[in-house]
């Protein structure tokens, strides 16, 4: 009966082996560390195009664009508006309070998932009896919505429309966070001041922006009224 012969590879290449093994690490990690560079450079691109976008329609409501004061017909209108009935009678609101409010009151709207012209909006949410505190009540209004996590501005200037699916992919989001911040807790016997330095980094990246998707997430859930009694 024959043998199967063994191989066993020499200590040259085994060196040879383990070093190459480090070098692609090393690139590995480099890469990485340049993916997550890009995508914070962006987000951070995201929020000041949605930033400059919404002091757009802020000037178009001082200035009485054409666009922003357009006719019905030439924007998405909110059914039912004029036909249901106040929520509360003359109630002031302020702070975080104005867009979750606003956000609630448009997703029970009828069109809760069409595109609506801010301005509508903010008749619907008038209608209701809620008006924001400040001098300019609807330019309190305007910044308060670009701020919620469940808004969206359209192409449209001064069209907004509800992100509905927000908490669905807040929530798996904090999933995958969760598994990345545990497997950046297990370090190589052998790793380095610099991997402990980088991992530690990255760890203090994970927590910030698990922090800030739970914010976020709350706020959507207070502002669709999850969890109400």
């Amino acid at each position: 009966m024959s043998v199967a012969e063994t191989w066993t590879p020499s200590r040259r290449l085994k060196a040879a082996a383990a070093a190459e093994r480090e070098r692609i690490a090393r690139e590995l990690a480099r890469l990485r560390a340049r993916e997550r560079e890009l995508q914070t450079a962006l987000a951070t691109l995201h929020g000041a195009r949605a930033e400059l976008e919404h002091q757009l329609d802020v000037l178009d409501h001082f200035s009485q664009d054409p666009d922003a004061a357009s006719s019905v017909a030439e924007r998405p209108r909110l059914r039912a508006v004029s036909e249901a009935p106040p929520t509360s009678a003359g109630t002031l609101l302020r702070g975080a309070h104005i867009r979750e409010v606003a956000v609630r009151v448009l997703a029970d709207a009828a069109a809760r998932g069409a595109p609506v012209h801010y301005r509508d909006w903010f008749q619907l949410l008038t209608s209701r009896g809620f008006t924001p505190a400040g001098k300019d009540p609807l330019a309190t209004f305007l910044t308060q919505i670009s701020r919620s996590p469940l808004v969206q501005r359209s192409t449209s200037s001064g069209i907004y429309v509800l992100d509905l699916e927000f908490p669905d992919r807040a929530r798996t989001r904090l999933a995958q966070l969760t598994a990345q911040l545990s497997e950046s807790q297990e370090l190589a016997a052998d790793a380095t001041v610099q991997d402990i330095a980088a991992a530690r980094q990255r760890r203090d990246q994970l927590t910030a922006e698990m922090h800030e998707i739970e914010r976020q997430l709350e706020e959507a859930q207070r502002s669709l009224g999850e969890g109400d009694a």
